[in-house]
């Protein structure tokens, strides 16, 4: 009887997990990359929570820009260094589900104003030959822009614009803020935080943590669900939800 009662506990916690896997209306599978199946609410049809582009090749993109890293709270995006990229193309690291954070750090050239309240390794001029040498082509009087994390979870964009500039260089992660640190952890990248719309209200499973979030596009309600400890899983009601991890023993009576 207790063999009986533990095989109907298994069918009923995994089948829904096996179910659950895809969506449905969202097509997740993006073959040939480095991505076969994007997690949840990821994907590239209409009935995706976060719409992403798949090419032909199998690279995961948003917009123009290559996905690197799909995490649990943010993306790390691909900002490949170009001269003469106009700076309103980082409007398009803005939706209704996803934003740059505070840790990236982004890099402008042709400025009204020159400022650098970035941590660096080397001085401003040193790190931009280190990169990429624009000034051969008409460019200069760069700026580097990064937000604080310690107050703000993302970038504003209209602080970013207002410094005048007109090209968009590149962008690294920065994990510090002046001072003595680490140099950037991750150069010609940058780092979105993401959100599904909606409340923490019955959104996530019984075992997961809910983040709520305030988007900085609209101001509208998003959040991130999160398995605790010792489960495993996507937190989302609508997904996979949250199961034990292996060696998580449940006692059920006879």
């Amino acid at each position: 009887m207790t063999r009986l009662y533990t095989l109907i506990a298994y069918i009923c916690i995994n089948i829904p997990f096996v179910i659950s896997q895809q969506p449905v209306g969202c097509n997740q599978s993006c073959p040939g990359g480095k991505f076969n199946q994007v997690p949840y609410p990821f994907g590239f049809s209409s009935g995706c929570e976060i719409q992403l582009n798949c090419t032909s090749s199998g690279v995961v993109l948003i917009n123009e820009f290559p996905v690197e890293q799909i995490n649990s709270d943010d993306l790390i995006v691909t900002l490949p260094t170009m001269c003469g990229r106009p700076v309103n193309t980082l409007r398009n690291l803005y939706s209704k589900n996803y934003a740059l954070t505070s840790a990236s750090a982004i890099l402008m050239e042709n400025c009204t104003t020159e400022t650098s309240n970035c941590y660096l390794p080397v001085q401003l001029p040193q790190f931009r030959s280190a990169i990429v040498n624009c000034s051969s082509v008409g460019y200069g009087n760069m700026s580097c822009y990064v937000g604080d994390v310690r107050s703000n979870m993302f970038l504003d964009y209209g602080n970013v614009t207002s410094l005048g500039c007109k090209f968009l260089l590149t962008g690294f992660v920065s994990e510090r803020i002046g001072g003595v640190g680490p140099p950037p952890s991750m150069t010609r990248a940058v780092k979105l935080g993401w959100w599904v719309k909606g409340t923490c209200d019955d959104s996530c499973s019984d075992d997961a943590n809910c983040t709520r979030i305030v988007s900085p596009v609209d101001g509208s309600d998003g959040y991130r669900c999160k398995c605790r400890n010792g489960f495993n899983g996507d937190g989302y009601k609508s997904s996979s939800g949250c199961l034990p991890l292996k060696g998580t023993v449940y006692h059920y009576l006879a």
